[in-house]
């Protein structure tokens, strides 16, 4: 720990007083003092559960596991409205290319004074009040725009596949996260039926044991040594069966399940585990920089940002467009009746038809820099694009050799665990047997029925580590394509 200097940890006692004086003066720690930190009960909160139907009398296997995920998991759910959203949008953009069309009324009344010569009327003035209701049919089509919609277009199209390809790494990643969950799992069943092989191990010694001291050959001491044995073994058991469970809820919350949910877990031992691998750290690398989700969805990001530049750039130029209206014409006029010497005149009307049609050429002149700013966003959004593809890549190409020299690492692992094992088999049987003749000793045997305990536990977790490298490889490599390649891979 980092020496604070003394002066700095005596201001912050100091603060810490001063402080402490204020709350205490403003009421402040008695009221934090009687409070409860309770959250009021809302009896209308929602939860929506998942009713997942489960067979309690199948064994589930790992493709099973990861077909349920794909239909229960929120994860997905959302990357495919996600997706969905990203096509609507193109679909918004391809609606500007067709005329607007849109159903009018203007009514109101006016109330006008207006002048008139003194020799109509003395005063100079009348007044006129007119009613006017109109209404219509606009069209409105822009024809040309110097490219903008295309470029807007054309972001929308690279985005909906950005979203789209997204939506397939979100499968994916959960293919390899339920897979990753399983084996994990399958890893400490193993170790359970190691721990439980471990106790059948030493009650045999312990009944050697007994049966020696009764025969007036081993001490006290021995007896309590193998039943001390035994007492760990059971110890172990229970922690395993504990670790166990936390595996087991691990695995269904990557599908996305209830915790309570009670399935059957087909056990992964069996699965043939590769020799070697057939490709070289290269090739896996070229691969995974072409088929990888996040790459291509990251590449159809930047084609979306430099649609966006072109568009943003198009702003400065010309709209053309036509505006089309067609109407009725629906109003009365009357004038004050004060005017033209007291006689005024009657009311007059209108209901007749109008239309118009106008070409209309618009250019912007100025916008207090508002183009200019979303030029500037636009070339900012496609530098980001840029580099988070260059990211991208990066990390394909870090995680793919990381993945492959792993899957190396723990082949090797694998066999030497099986090696160790077939050594400790031997040591084993040959220890006890020769603790039973009166050869040997309690300590010796003990010893190496221990370090079988070991040899079988590193082989189990190394097996299921092969299989969870294999996994990952394929995740990094973007060919975690679906449920079945796992059973297919090897």
């Amino acid at each position: 720990m980092r020496h604070i200097p003394r002066f700095v940890g005596a201001g912050l006692c100091l603060i810490g007083v001063m402080h402490a004086a204020a709350a205490e003066d403003n009421g402040i720690v008695g009221q934090f003092a009687a409070k409860t930190y309770e959250v009021s009960v809302d009896p209308a909160l929602p939860f929506q559960r998942s009713d997942v139907g489960i067979d309690a009398s199948r064994v589930y296997s790992l493709p099973e596991l990861i077909d349920l995920a794909q239909r229960n998991n929120p994860t997905t759910r959302i990357a495919w409205e996600q997706a969905r959203q990203a096509a609507f949008a193109v679909g918004l953009v391809e609606a500007t290319y067709l005329p607007q069309l849109s159903a009018q009324v203007l009514a109101g009344f006016q109330h006008t004074p207006m002048p008139v010569p003194k020799a109509i009327d003395p005063k100079g003035n009348m007044m006129a009040n007119s009613t006017e209701v109109v209404p219509a049919l606009a069209v409105e089509w822009l024809l040309f725009d110097f490219g903008q919609r295309d470029a807007l277009a054309e972001a929308a199209k690279h985005m909906a596949t950005a979203a789209t390809v997204g939506f397939t790494g979100t499968h994916q990643k959960l293919i390899f996260e339920v897979a990753k969950a399983y084996f994990a799992l399958d890893a400490e069943r193993a170790q359970l039926r190691v721990a439980e092989s471990a106790l059948k191990s030493a009650l045999v010694l312990q009944d050697a044991a007994e049966a020696k001291n009764a025969r007036g050959l081993a001490t006290v001491t021995e007896v309590a040594t193998a039943q001390r044995g035994t007492a760990k073994a059971r110890f172990d058991i229970e922690q395993a069966k504990a670790v166990d469970n936390d595996a087991y809820h691990a695995l269904l919350e990557a599908m996305g399940l209830t915790p309570t949910l009670k399935m059957t877990i087909a056990p992964s031992f069996g699965r043939a585990l590769p020799t070697h691998l057939a490709d070289d750290v290269d090739s896996l690398i070229q691969r995974a920089l072409v088929r990888r989700p996040d790459i291509v969805a990251a590449l159809a990001k930047l084609r979306a940002s430099d649609a966006g530049v072109r568009a943003a750039e198009a702003s400065y130029y010309p709209k053309i467009g036509l505006a089309a209206t067609a109407g009725e014409n629906i109003a009365t006029l009357g004038v004050n009746p004060s005017s033209f010497g007291g006689t005024g005149t009657p009311h007059t009307s209108v209901n007749e038809p109008m239309a118009g049609i106008m070409l209309k050429f618009s250019v912007p002149l100025y916008d207090g820099g508002l183009r200019g700013k979303t030029e500037s966003i636009a070339r900012s959004m496609r530098v980001e694009a840029e580099e988070a593809l260059s990211k991208a890549q990066d990390e394909a190409v870090r995680q793919v050799a990381r993945a492959y020299d792993t899957l190396k690492s723990t082949l090797a692992q694998y066999d030497a665990a099986r090696a160790f094992v077939a050594a400790a088999d031997k040591e084993t049987e040959s220890s006890l047997e020769a603790y039973r003749h009166g050869v040997g000793t309690l300590i010796v045997a003990a010893t190496a029925d221990t370090e079988r305990t070991q040899a079988q536990s590193a082989q189990a977790r190394a097996y299921a580590n092969v299989l969870t490298a294999a996994a990952a490889l394929a995740f990094t490599t973007g060919e975690l394509t679906s449920s079945d390649i796992l059973e297919n891979q090897h």
